[in-house]
């Protein structure tokens, strides 16, 4: 089973919707502060925990930010805090063309269409049958209204053994966020764009924290974590479409305990790429992937950069920073392209699979 997050739009809310929902949201936020003002109260209920609202909130709002407040134990204050619905409150059905969505308001339910995607349909059609549905949160983005809707799904396991098709092997590093290499064919995500982002951000917070600025320090480092999410998932739904567009069958990649600092400049550590979540990174493409039907399998990383993938040869000499040349066979290429041509071949063997 994969656990996945649909953001479907509201489609075209009126004004009165509108400023229902930023009222209800405001509410939320209140209510959530109030309960941390008075030191996170336990044991209370949506009956109970009335006198700490600032307004009227339906109990399944107050429920789901009963659990919010509680499991946040570090926030001191919420900026804002965007009302969340179980399944049990919110009804997903289709009317006409349309898919609509009725929860509950301040103001007594609302029934509202929503704008989806070709895929979401699909999923949402699968509603009660194989697809179980979860908590939604409604919130705003640049002027448009979601719902971030939380579905559970199955996903095909792919049988132990030998799979037919092409392998395509991903090798990550701080130069290059992410190599891809099937049979010959190469795809490559630079880190320069993303290096001098995460720099810029770090100077940032350097001169925020001369000025004592400690509230800009804590929203911009919020503000990178979401950029740098948002790269992972770029980058892995480009990775999973690339494999698609090529018949790939399986997608190998290095079991890392930490990524390798190479081919950067000492100064730049910790403040570039080094703190990149690589990890988070691999598993958005093991979830895509796995979504997609491709098999995902993790190999051992040793060599990986020092063997030949036409001869075999294994030298520390076949490597010379960014380039690669075996001593045995003249074989030359970019170190990054060897090494994600060895992961597909899985040199060292295999981690495990999945």
């Amino acid at each position: 089973m994969q656990t996945i997050t649909l953001r479907l739009r509201l489609h075209r809310p009126t004004q009165a919707k509108i400023r229902r929902y930023r009222e209800l949201v405001e509410r939320t936020t209140a209510f959530a502060n109030n309960l941390v003002a008075a030191g996170r109260p336990k044991g209370l209920t949506s009956r109970t925990a009335r006198e700490y609202l600032a307004g009227d909130l339906p109990s399944a709002v107050i429920n789901q930010a009963l659990r919010d407040v509680a499991a946040h134990r570090d926030v001191q204050k919420f900026r804002v805090l965007w009302p969340s619905f179980n399944n049990q409150n919110l009804r997903l059905k289709k009317v006409g063309d349309f898919w609509t969505a009725a929860f509950p308001t301040q103001a007594g339910r609302v029934r509202v269409p929503l704008s989806v995607t070709a895929k979401q349909e699909a999923m949402l059609s699968r509603l009660g049958r194989d697809v179980k549905q979860g908590a939604a949160k409604l919130y705003e983005k640049r002027g448009r209204w979601y719902l971030a809707l939380s579905v559970t799904l199955p996903v095909e396991e792919k049988a132990a053994g030998p799979v037919p098709g092409k392998v395509a092997g991903i090798d990550m590093g701080l130069r290059y966020l992410a190599v891809v290499n099937c049979e010959g064919e190469t795809l490559f995500f630079h880190g320069n764009q993303a290096a001098y982002i995460r720099r810029r951000y770090h100077a940032f917070r350097k001169r925020m924290g001369k000025a004592k600025a400690l509230k800009a320090i804590r929203q911009m480092k919020d503000k990178e974590a979401r950029w740098m999410k948002d790269q992972d998932h770029k980058i892995s739904r480009a990775i999973v479409d690339w494999c698609l567009a090529r018949g790939v069958s399986t997608i190998r990649m290095e079991k890392l305990e930490g990524i390798r600092r190479r081919n950067t400049r000492k100064r730049d550590f910790g403040r570039s790429l080094h703190s990149w979540s690589f990890y988070r990174l691999q598993q958005f493409i093991a979830y895509k992937a796995r979504l997609a039907g491709i098999r995902v399998e993790w190999v051992n990383p040793k060599d990986t950069s020092r063997t030949c993938p036409r001869c075999g040869h294994c030298a520390k000499e076949n490597r010379n920073g960014i380039r690669f040349r075996c001593r045995k066979c003249g074989y030359e290429a970019h170190v990054d392209v060897v090494g994600a041509w060895n992961v597909s071949l899985a040199i060292s063997g295999l981690a495990e699979a999945a």
